[in-house]
């Protein structure tokens, strides 16, 4: 039976092909009434042939969008949102943005779940809760690719996540491993950065970016934080074991208390935690993250200590809005808790 006027049609194409039949659909007609066609897809089996044009002619879409990528979408996508969105969320957005990276060449309307598992699945070193956002992101594409009549149905809706993954064991640094530290600390460059990170708690990111104006040394005090709203701008007092430590790094040119190598910026992490931080641990022969410094802090503090309200406001884990008036209190009573660890 023949198709109506206007509908499309269907061809097989001579010679082995993978895709032998052409689906064409029309875009208008000429001055003499003769239809006017553009090549919707090619399809292995005249079934599929069938089903593209009925898709098409069920729901007809600008042929001009089939050849639009995932890249292009999310350029749009980004775009659209730069004006209505956080800066935080909108950073959050890019970060996101480099991992579909693998598919930004892939045609929307050719993505289907099959693919997009195969991409979850290849990001199995990302731990649950990121693949969780990764998968939100995509999801907010096929969205935007829905509204600009590119697809019918969000394939991302299919895509099983792993089961959540055993949060990693943090390991807090030994008497012994702590000693050595201290032993090679006038030895090899930036040990003193871990050893000031373990006698703080600080994030090492806070550390990193900490600005030396935030430093204190009539009072023996750190005042900075990050991340939460009990992190921002706590106070935490300075060890005494690590004040000598601080007092050398004062003396530097940039605003920073651990500036890079060139002595231009802070120390981004990612450079620091991989030409500084498993540098030493491979120097010293200990298996550590970054991010046991802190683990160690809270352990090494709690063995000496039954004060938890002081813990928390040292580590930044519970909103401490306090009054200016009572700031000097608050310092006098955590610095004694600080200064129980060995």
């Amino acid at each position: 039976m023949r198709n109506p006027n206007g509908y499309g049609s269907i061809s097989k194409l001579s010679g082995k092909r993978r895709r032998p039949y052409m689906v064409r659909i029309t875009t208008g007609f000429d001055v003499n009434g003769k239809q006017l066609m553009k090549v919707l897809g090619y399809y292995r089996t005249r079934t599929e042939a069938m089903k593209a044009l009925a898709d098409f002619n069920d729901n007809p879409y600008n042929i001009n969008l089939n050849s639009i990528t995932l890249k292009e979408v999310l350029d749009r996508f980004m775009k659209n949102k730069k004006d209505t969105i956080t800066e935080s969320t909108l950073k959050t957005y890019k970060f996101w943005h480099k991992y579909l990276k693998p598919l930004y060449n892939k045609k929307m309307k050719d993505l289907r779940t099959l693919e997009l598992q195969n991409f979850i699945n290849s990001l199995s070193h990302l731990s649950t809760g990121s693949l969780k956002l990764i998968k939100s992101f995509i999801g907010m594409l096929f969205k935007e690719a829905m509204e600009m009549d590119i697809i019918i149905k969000d394939y991302s809706q299919f895509i099983k996540l792993p089961k959540h993954k055993v949060k990693i064991e943090r390991k807090v640094f030994t008497d012994e491993e702590i000693a050595l530290l201290w032993s090679n600390v006038d030895r090899i460059d930036y040990i003193d950065t871990i050893l000031i990170l373990i006698y703080t708690g600080m994030r090492i990111n806070e550390l990193l970016k900490l600005k030396k104006i935030s430093i204190d040394l009539r009072q023996n005090i750190i005042t900075g934080g990050s991340k939460t709203e009990a992190g921002k701008n706590r106070i935490i007092p300075i060890h005494p074991k690590i004040l000598p430590l601080i007092i050398k790094r004062m003396d530097n040119k940039t605003e920073y208390l651990v500036p890079n190598r060139r002595g231009t910026n802070y120390y981004k992490y990612s450079n620091f935690r991989r030409f500084e931080f498993i540098r030493i641990m491979e120097l010293l022969g200990m298996e550590h993250t970054i991010h046991d410094t802190r683990h160690t802090f809270a352990t090494l503090i709690s063995d000496v200590s039954n004060n938890e309200g002081a813990i928390t406001e040292i580590i930044g884990h519970t909103n401490i809005n306090m009054t200016r008036k009572y700031i000097h209190t608050n310092i006098e009573k955590i610095r004694a808790e600080i200064e129980k660890i060995n």
